[in-house]
């Protein structure tokens, strides 16, 4: 049966391809984008559009707040707040009443980096960024809505994710470096990760806006399988026709330049600051192991995430190499 969504975020990477899969099944969907462009799709509107009129919302079944600043370098705590916790108060609020349900896309960065793998939603908050601590302050205020009985709520912590279409995450970084022959593997790269394929965050998101035993839980979504930095970067590389250069960069010796550019960089003046090739966050996501459970999602939701990483990288490796001789 068609349902009526709107979808935050619909610009952007998860909620561009959540919106498109939506649309291909038959369902309605609001598109809301943070700024309007000459590309967004017709009804497309702002969240000031909504804030200021929120009747727009009116006979909406589910809404996905995707919308997001992501890791951004050089963004302040406070317009991380301004726009992850402050956005979603106030669409919590003119929602009630309105809305069914609201889906909530949080991150597994909430969790920070624990010691016990693989990580699970029974994992205190622990967040190690701005951004993750944004995502826990967001996540209190969806759980107060679902307390008050305002309406039904569900939220989602995917991990990094990847895919066809992102223009500034992990792997896109990393297959460009590789192309322009900056890339080295930091550390012995035998370190686990843990990540997701788009289309499977997208299904697994579609299963908490349709699943009645979604409502009131959290739920981690992550990839069908582990790797290892080593791994994933020989993957990229293979994909890109590419070698690896064999020298290794020490942590160590990474943590110094890391540390410098994170020192100097804040304090230059902003049309100066672009974002560095090392950071210590970057550091943090590439070398500390990580690995999480999606098994309460399998079990409550039947989320069964299928994207390998051999595929996953093929297809969005590809979709690369199609985009750079489009430019």
């Amino acid at each position: 049966m068609a349902a009526r969504y709107a979808v935050t975020g619909a610009s952007g990477f998860l909620g561009g391809n959540l919106v498109r899969a939506l649309r291909g099944d038959g369902h309605e969907v609001l598109a809301v984008v943070r700024t309007r462009r000459t590309t967004d799709a017709d009804g497309a509107r702002t969240l000031d559009d909504v804030f200021a009129t929120p009747s727009v919302l009116d006979g909406v079944d589910v809404i996905v707040h995707a919308a997001a600043i992501r890791h951004r370098y050089g963004t302040s705590r406070d317009d991380y707040l301004r726009a992850n916790v402050g956005s979603t108060e106030r669409l919590l609020a003119i929602a009630k009443g309105r809305v069914k349900r609201f889906v909530f896309v949080s991150s597994v960065g909430v969790h920070g980096f624990p010691k016990t793998l693989p990580v699970t939603e029974a994992a205190p908050y622990a967040p190690c960024t701005l951004y993750s601590q944004s995502k826990v302050e967001a996540e209190r205020a969806v759980r107060t809505a679902q307390e008050k009985g305002d309406f039904y709520t569900v939220i989602i912590r995917p991990t990094i994710f990847y895919g066809t279409g992102d223009r500034n995450g992990m792997l896109d970084k990393m297959a460009r470096m590789i192309t322009a022959g900056t890339y080295a593997i930091v550390g012995d790269g035998e370190n686990v990760l843990h990540h997701t394929h788009v289309d499977d965050i997208v299904a697994g998101t579609r299963l908490a806006c349709e699943r009645p035993e979604a409502v009131g839980e959290d739920f981690i979504l992550c990839g069908p399988e582990t790797t290892t930095l080593r791994r994933l970067s020989e993957l990229t590389a293979r994909a890109l026709g590419r070698r690896l250069p064999p020298i290794h960069v020490p942590i160590g010796f990474a943590r110094v330049v890391a540390s410098a550019f994170d020192f100097a960089l804040p304090r230059l003046p902003a049309s100066l600051r672009l974002e560095p090739p090392l950071s210590n966050e970057k550091i943090d996501v590439m070398t500390i192991p990580v690995a999480f459970d999606c098994g309460k999602a399998r079990r409550m939701l039947g989320y069964a995430p299928v994207v390998t990483y051999d595929e996953g990288i093929r297809r969005t490796v590809g979709e690369y190499f199609h985009h750079k001789a489009d430019r």
